[in-house]
């Protein structure tokens, strides 16, 4: 296995730290809205979707199976989200936002954008990142 050079594993502890860093701010925000991190990545992918497969749900949140199916069942038991079997295939379940979640997702995003713009006011790293600016 090829030894990573200084400035590679730099840039990875860099940006491990970073993700923990700002985990570790948003937690008590998404908290206040009963939300785990997973919970607010799957919300807010159904927020931009209408009706999410898991396979789908687990590409755009990168929350992996087990994990993705808790969140889920956690989302459906708090009334922030709703399953219903796809009516082009019904061996597959889609998941909905509920208005429940929808609220939640609104105030938890209105958060969220305060911290976005304390860490990244003039929106650089967003587009170093290759996100939206």
């Amino acid at each position: 296995m090829e030894q990573l050079d200084t400035a590679e594993a730099s840039l990875i502890r860099t940006l491990t730290r970073t993700a923990r860093e700002v985990t570790l701010r948003i937690e008590p925000l998404l908290k206040a809205e009963g939300l785990t991190l997973d919970g607010w990545l799957v919300l807010d992918a159904l927020a931009a979707g209408d009706g999410l497969t898991m396979t789908e749900l687990a590409g755009r949140t990168l929350v992996t199976g087990p994990t993705l199916t808790r969140v889920v069942d956690r989302l459906v038991t708090t009334a922030a989200a709703y399953r219903e079997v796809d009516v082009e295939d019904r061996r597959r379940v889609r998941v909905y936002l509920a208005p429940r979640g929808r609220s939640a997702h609104q105030r938890a995003s209105a958060k969220l954008a305060e911290v976005e713009r304390e860490l990244d006011p003039a929106g650089r790293i967003r587009t170093a990142l290759g996100g939206e600016s």
